[in-house]
């Protein structure tokens, strides 16, 4: 309804209570600190790296990804589990838990079974490397050992081998077939020393690899083949394994420090978060200074807060200078009933200081349009339990509880309208419903363009508060209130022909037509008026844009009727038409359900941003973060 008033705080204290302090404030949670401003007050930096705490951080959190849970859960306990909870005065405690060592045995551990996994590899491809030479059952030394003659093995294509017998004839060399496989040969060819330029000449003019043995020439021994080398480097393989599975039992052990990782992660991310907030303070030589902001209804329990935690601390809490007025961040305030919509306004931007807030003027028409664009009560039902469920059951905080309120809202929504224009599964109730779309569209389009006129006729309003506001008085009654007239008026008069009708749209006309420009010329004063006129195909435009919840509302429907009459064609299919039936009925509801709230969230989204809020609305606020416990993975309680 209102963006909450802030006040800005100063805080002056001992350099030595600085950490303390801090500490204490992140855990009221109630204070935005913002960066003072050094050259201005002659005060030096702090000069603070939260780089060591970042570095940290990624190593915990990598192990913590990587952990098993000691109880792990699964489908919907695992979606309901709520955070581990820690008191915040455990932080210290936390902290002097040896967790540097627990991380350093782990990734000593880890990096042990990488070198393996590498070492793994490089055995497997080895491995692949001799399986196709493992026939070559000649003893390695034996077969590299004469003076006067030359073995090499190479590998050809088969459709080479008899040009190369061909070439070979003449020649003292012989081939030998070792391996022979679809696509390549494996042979053996054996020359005298005296033709080996010839023998290499003959292999230089085919695709021809040759295989290099050096390697386990020089590490065979006596009567060691091939194969004798192969069974070798499987063997290794297998001791590999064994010592990668031994180590993988040894990092699972490390499941039972995963909570207290988790735990302090958070309390490290808060260490860093305490050092950036240090990076904002300004330095004399014993006093430190401290400024941000506060909610004007906290600043008298923070003054006691401040007061109970020393008595050398000096504070001042005072409303914005003029020239802070822009940089004040931004608290929306509503009713409980409106908050969840708060989620709506903050997609957009958040409103600037002193300008108007939307979120209350927003909520009802979303609520209505969200529920007439998908018009479904069942789906509704459903939506709105599962909802209460996750919050009940879940407990989340933050924008995740707003938004399952929202959509527990939306869900409401349907149940109403859409007993009263759709139906519950695609099966109207008859008896219950003051509009049947699918029959007769046109009452659901009126209802349709009737709230569209209402709202834009309500941003027109609130444009003319904006504008009077800001000290444009004449024109935001005469110009933004001539409309206000001149539109309602003109509809009435369309549909009743009433004069009276007719004479109030002609005073609203004239009051546009004349207060529009500011130009001093009396004619193009007055025909610039006559231009700004055409602003009404504008609000003409805007209004026909709230056309889109009736085709909405139409295919939600239609799309459910026609999943009830596919249930019913499968239910005729003998033996397992029943179960068919069923997963049609479920699968096409729940495919329903997920496009229609979908299309309906984002289309009466877009129509408050592009129909309503650009009228009058002015985003650009700063949001206020205050200064607090974060978590990502255990929760902190005071």
């Amino acid at each position: 309804m209102a963006i909450s008033r802030v006040k800005r705080f100063e805080i002056l204290l001992p350099v030595e209570q600085m950490d303390g302090f801090l500490s204490y404030l992140q855990e009221l949670g109630v204070a935005q600190l913002d960066p003072v401003p050094h050259e201005e007050l002659d005060l030096k930096p702090t000069g603070v790296d939260p780089s060591e705490h970042e570095r940290w951080l990624w190593r915990i959190g990598r192990i913590i990804q990587n952990l098993p849970e000691t109880q792990p859960k699964k489908g919907l306990d695992k979606l309901l589990a709520q955070k581990p909870k820690f008191t915040a005065s455990l932080r210290q405690a936390l902290l002097d838990f040896d967790y540097r060592r627990v991380v350093e045995d782990y990734e000593r551990l880890e990096a042990r079974k990488n070198e393996l996994l590498q070492e793994i590899k490089q055995l497997e491809r080895e491995e692949e490397f001799l399986k196709p030479l493992a026939v070559l059952d000649i003893p390695l030394p034996e077969l590299f050992a004469s003076a006067t003659c030359e073995a090499q093995l190479i590998q050809i294509q088969p459709q080479d081998l008899e040009i190369i017998r061909e070439k070979l004839r003449d020649l003292a060399a012989g081939v030998y077939v070792m391996v022979r496989e679809k696509s390549r040969l494996f042979i053996l060819v054996i020359n005298h020393q005296g033709a080996k330029l010839a023998v290499e000449e003959v292999f230089s003019e085919l695709k021809s690899i040759y295989i290099n043995l050096a390697h386990y020439l020089d590490r065979a021994e006596e009567g060691q083949t091939l194969s004798d080398i192969l069974l070798g480097v499987q063997r290794t393989i297998e001791e590999k394994e064994r010592q990668v599975e031994q180590l993988d039992k040894e990092l699972a052990g490390f499941a039972i420090h995963r909570q207290a990782l988790m735990a302090v992660h958070d309390v490290l991310l808060n260490e860093k978060e305490k050092l950036e907030a240090s990076a904002l303070a300004g330095l004399t030589e014993k006093t430190v200074c401290l400024r941000g902001w506060i909610p004007a209804a906290e600043a008298e329990k923070f003054s006691s807060h401040i007061s109970r935690y020393s008595d050398r601390i000096y504070l001042i809490i005072r409303d914005p200078q003029p020239e802070e007025v822009e940089e004040a961040p931004v608290i929306l305030e509503n009713p409980e009933l409106v908050k969840p919509f708060e989620i709506i306004t903050g997609l957009y931007g958040l409103p600037k200081p002193g300008t108007i807030e939307p979120t209350v003027f927003l909520a009802p028409f979303f609520f209505v349009f969200v529920g007439l664009c998908v018009s479904e009560a069942g789906y509704g039902l459903l939506v709105s339990l599962l909802s209460l469920f996750y919050l009940k059951k879940a407990k989340p905080k933050g924008q995740t509880e707003l938004f399952m309120k929202l959509l527990f809202y939306l869900g409401i929504s349907n149940i109403i309208l859409g007993t009263l224009v759709g139906g519950w599964f695609g099966f109207p109730v008859k008896s219950l419903m003051l509009i049947d779309p699918l029959q007769d569209p046109i009452p659901f389009m009126i209802l349709a363009l009737a709230l569209g006129f209402i709202q834009v006729m309500l941003s027109t309003f609130l444009s003319l508060l904006r504008e009077y506001r800001q000290g444009e008085k004449v024109g935001a009654i005469a110009v933004k209130g001539g409309w206000l007239l001149l539109l309602p008026s003109l509809v009435a008069y369309l549909v009743l022909k009433k004069p009276i009708f007719g004479i109030s749209a002609l005073v609203g006309a004239a009051g546009i037509v004349l207060f529009s420009s500011k130009s001093r010329n009396p004619i193009a004063r007055f025909f610039s008026g006559l231009y700004a006129l055409y602003g009404i195909s504008g609000y003409l435009a805007d209004t026909l844009s709230y056309s889109r919840i009736l085709a909405l509302g139409l295919s939600t429907g239609v799309i459910a009727m026609v999943v009830n009459n596919l249930f019913q064609i499968a239910w005729k299919i003998p033996y397992i038409g029943w179960l068919a039936a069923i997963g049609v009925f479920i699968g096409g509801h729940l495919f329903n359900l997920g496009i229609g709230f979908l299309g309906a969230f984002v289309h009466s989204m877009r129509l408050q941003f592009v129909e309503f809020f650009t009228r009058f609305y002015q985003a650009g606020g700063r949001p206020f973060k205050p200064f607090k416990l974060e978590s990502k993975y255990v929760e902190f309680i005071r």
